[in-house]
């Protein structure tokens, strides 16, 4: 009888295995989930703004991947669902645009390439009003943010600070101050 010698043909397999680990990028490794806490409300009586931004840092550098904002929902102080924007809301609604960056002031903040840092602020949704909700409710609103990478979701940042800034002629002008604001990771 004829031993048959697996040995070479077993490492071969091996070798192949690690080599395409190595080269292939990984596929759909992940989504996560994020909330923060924040405030929109005009004071007309003290002529100030205050209100928040959120940044989305992608640093998926070594394997370039992009982050897509798939939902953005903002709650009021109750707890009631104020706005649901993206391709995940029900229904499906464009997220609002940063109207702070040139030359269109109209800036798409839905995909965040590798080494990006995009922003959106509540006053890109609201304006220098109040929000559609009952009085008093964007004193203490949270807002939540789903998205989905090919990349590594743990090399996603997400990130805030409350502000308030003069309003000049119902115009907002220097800001006054600023402050950290921390989110948390649901998923």
């Amino acid at each position: 009888m004829r031993r048959i010698r697996f040995t070479p043909c077993l490492s071969l397999v091996v070798a192949l295995v690690i080599v395409l680990a190595a080269v292939v990028p990984a596929q759909a490794r992940g989504d996560g989930r994020v909330i923060c806490g924040g405030v929109h409300s005009p004071r007309p009586s003290a002529a100030e703004m205050y209100d928040t931004t959120l940044s989305v840092r992608n640093a998926n550098l070594e394997r370039p991947a992009d982050v897509r904002i798939t939902r953005l929902t903002i709650r009021d102080f109750f707890g009631n669902v104020v706005d649901d924007f993206g391709e995940a809301a029900t229904p499906a609604r464009p997220l609002p645009t940063n109207k702070a960056i040139p030359p269109s002031f109209n800036f798409d903040v839905t995909t965040v390439p590798p080494g990006a840092n995009y922003y959106l602020a509540t006053s890109d949704i609201y304006g220098n009003n109040f929000m559609p909700s009952a009085p008093g409710a964007g004193n203490n609103i949270s807002i939540a943010i789903d998205f989905t990478t090919s990349g590594d979701p743990d090399l996603v940042f997400v990130g805030g600070s409350l502000r308030v800034r003069e309003l000049v002629g119902g115009v907002q002008g220097p800001e006054h101050s600023r402050a950290g604001n921390t989110c948390w990771r649901l998923k």
